[in-house]
């Protein structure tokens, strides 16, 4: 260990340090990740045993999201280990099937542990008295980002003597999570740069040992129709969405509407950007911004931004200001046109008369190549009414294409795994996240809802009407020409 420094309350800092190779990047945080079957519960329950045997009296910890699934699977795999190297019940080992605590001939210690969110529990406080010396999370991508920090902290027990620095070993298959955004790619698509201490490990079933399991697997793999599907559970993919016909926006197929260097292909300087608002700031404040070919009948959602409370950007002022930077970095000069949730039209509390989250987006955004209007529903669209009309766009309602770029991240999130509601409505579920009880899932599809609705008005009076409706044009006040005008004005 080598002195780093103090930190805030004047305490001494240091950094672990091999004392065979001087390296002080240890490796901490490992997440075992990729296709199915191969291996990474096994592996993990591998790592386990063998640590608990070459370091007699330590505390080890298997966690799953729920004891329920801990006990059917990975705590199953565990025992299976356990017979496979010869280890017999009262004699090698005991468990305390009341306490969820294995306990090793050499004193060393196994603990079920369950990290589901609870609502009485936000901050995972019961852990407070928790002394482990590392742990193993199976199916990672269930769990919130919160709770595997709060369990890392509690990484204390004869730690310095055994794995010098904190050790837990994670599991998961291709997700769209937190997981892949810190140990597998950044919002681009492009190899995350890991941190100090993270490690990331690809499985394939290929690396599975069984060879009569692979064989069966494979094959079974193999017979799987979709091929995005095929190829997230045997090849590991963690790049190419699917769709999911059980989710509120069920016609959504990754296939045919996400691509690669949308914003790359299609964005164009001299048109008009749409920018469409969520204005709620957990867990965190959403903005997309899209355009649309009249002409050919194409909407192109090319950008989010996302104002993430921890760089304190989840603010209408912030965020707005993040916006402003990059259109002018990129030298836009079509003009935008601010829309999204009316709601946000309302005066907050701290705010003076006349001034809204709107308000305060187009004074900042405010600019001679920028020229903000607003343009946006009087009054939400009816729930139901809208979600019908998206999954009909999506399946080509009147013409209309639409493609979603690859960086989309949380949009393409929602698509997949928002539910719907018994009465047709998107299914708003609170969850904690990063410690805050919000709805997590559906911001950035309800920009999106508001903005195609809105901006493919005609499309949408005929779909309730079901009426055609007049064409007209306008003359645009953005470098002129002509556009459809589905917008009502």
């Amino acid at each position: 260990m080598k002195m780093t420094g103090y930190d805030e309350e004047g305490h001494e800092m240091f950094t672990p340090v091999c004392s065979k190779c001087g390296n002080s990047d240890i490796p901490n945080m490992v997440l075992s990740g990729g296709a199915a079957g191969g291996g990474k519960s096994f592996t993990g329950c591998c790592w386990i045993v063998k640590s608990c045997i070459e370091f007699p009296g330590i505390k080890m910890v298997i966690a799953r999201k729920t004891l329920k699934m801990l006990k059917k699977t990975t705590w199953a795999t565990l025992n299976s280990v356990l017979a496979l190297w010869g280890f017999k019940e009262n004699v090698h080992f005991h468990m305390n099937n009341v306490e969820g605590v294995m306990t090793l001939w050499n004193g060393s210690q196994i603990s079920m542990l369950e990290l589901a969110p609870s609502n009485v529990d936000p901050d995972y406080n019961s852990l407070g008295s928790l002394e482990i010396t590392g742990a193993f999370i199976d199916e990672v991508s269930e769990i919130c980002s919160k709770a595997v920090e709060v369990l890392a902290s509690r990484m204390r027990w004869k730690v310095h003597e055994t794995f010098i620095v904190p050790k837990m070993l994670m599991s998961t298959n291709p997700c769209l999570t937190w997981v892949r955004s810190r140990f597998v790619q950044d919002d681009n698509g492009d190899p995350i740069k890991l941190a100090a201490g993270d490690r990331f490990i690809r499985f394939s079933v290929y690396d599975n040992p069984d060879k009569q399991f692979r064989e069966v697997y494979v094959n079974n793999l193999l017979k799987i129709k979709d091929p995005y599907t095929r190829r997230r559970l045997l090849y590991g993919d963690w790049d190419t969405p699917s769709d999911n016909k059980n989710a509120a926006y069920h016609n959504f197929d990754g296939k045919i509407h996400i691509v690669p260097g949308l914003w790359e292909q299609h964005y164009n300087p001299l048109r008009p950007l749409i920018l469409s608002w969520d204005f709620n700031v957990a867990p965190r404040m959403t903005c997309l911004a899209l355009q649309f070919d009249y002409e050919n009948k194409k909407a192109y959602v090319l950008k989010e931004w996302l104002g993430i409370p921890k760089d304190k950007e989840n603010n209408t002022p912030a965020l707005a200001r993040k916006i402003k930077q990059d259109l002018l970095d990129i030298g836009h000069s079509g003009g935008i046109i601010i829309t999204g949730d009316p709601a946000g039209k309302s005066r907050s509390t701290q705010t003076e008369d006349g001034t809204n989250n709107y308000t305060i987006a187009t004074d900042i955004l405010q600019d001679p190549t920028l020229i903000p209007r607003v343009k946006l529903f009087e009054k939400q669209p009816s729930h139901t009414m809208r979600l019908e009309f998206i999954n009909q766009i999506f399946e080509g309602y009147d013409g209309w294409e639409v493609k979603v770029d690859l960086r989309c991240r949380k949009l393409t999130e929602d698509f997949l795994r928002q539910m719907k509601n018994e009465d047709g409505t998107k299914e708003k579920k609170k969850e904690m996240v990063e410690g805050v009880r919000c709805e997590a899932l559906g911001h950035a599809s309800d920009c999106f809802d508001y903005a195609i609705c809105y901006f493919l008005g005609k499309s949408y009076k005929k779909f309730k009407t079901a009426e055609t409706q007049p064409v007209t044009t306008y003359t645009s006040n953005y470098g002129g020409g002509t556009m459809y005008d589905s917008w009502g004005y």
